[in-house]
């Protein structure tokens, strides 16, 4: 009967081994999921919950922390500044969000190019962590963390539409669906 101590980590090393030795597959396998979802979700709109509403921003903050990886103390101070800009900057964004009810559920369309700009970003930042073995990559994290700012503002701003499309829709009846321009507020 073999010990369990010393089979646990043949079988660590076994699969940092298999993940090394495929890392380009499955960076790949992310890469096509990863942005593909996002892709898809930019465009076809996401169902409004309020759970989404404060889990999205959350976890748009933990993968862009996940690329602080060996930043200077002037690095991260660096990347806060251009976070708070981005939140400060997001208030034009209100006129890029739409909301719509499709089976009579509630669902938003967000801005593309942020949601474009900030997976873009990320998958670089990944890339060159993985590959390139680049740790102290402060210009994608300022450029991350300064989108991620505009994702928490543009949060902000898709409770405060929210509330203007019910609004909307209980004292005047309106209702956009999908590629309705016409109210645009």
């Amino acid at each position: 009967m073999s010990d369990i101590t010393t089979s646990i980590p043949f079988l660590e090393a076994l699969f940092y081994t298999f993940l090394f030795k495929y890392k380009i597959e499955f960076f790949a396998a992310f890469v096509a999921v990863f942005v593909g979802r996002r892709i898809f979700r930019a465009t076809a709109g996401g169902k409004y919950s309020r759970s989404g509403l404060i889990l999205s921003p959350l976890m748009y903050l933990a993968f862009t922390a996940s690329t602080f990886i060996d930043l200077t103390l002037v690095g991260l101070l660096i990347c806060f500044i251009f976070f708070a800009v981005g939140i400060g900057l997001s208030g034009p964004l209100r006129g890029q969000l739409k909301f719509f009810e499709k089976g009579g559920q509630l669902f938003y369309k967000r801005s593309l190019w942020i949601v474009m700009g900030w997976t873009v970003a990320y998958v670089i930042r990944l890339y060159m962590l993985i590959f390139v073995d680049i740790t102290a990559g402060l210009i994608l994290s300022a450029v991350l963390s300064y989108i991620t700012g505009l994702i928490i503002g543009e949060v902000f701003q898709i409770a405060v539409q929210k509330r203007i499309f019910d609004f909307n829709k209980e004292h005047m009846g309106k209702v956009e669906e999908p590629g309705d321009e016409s109210n645009t507020s």
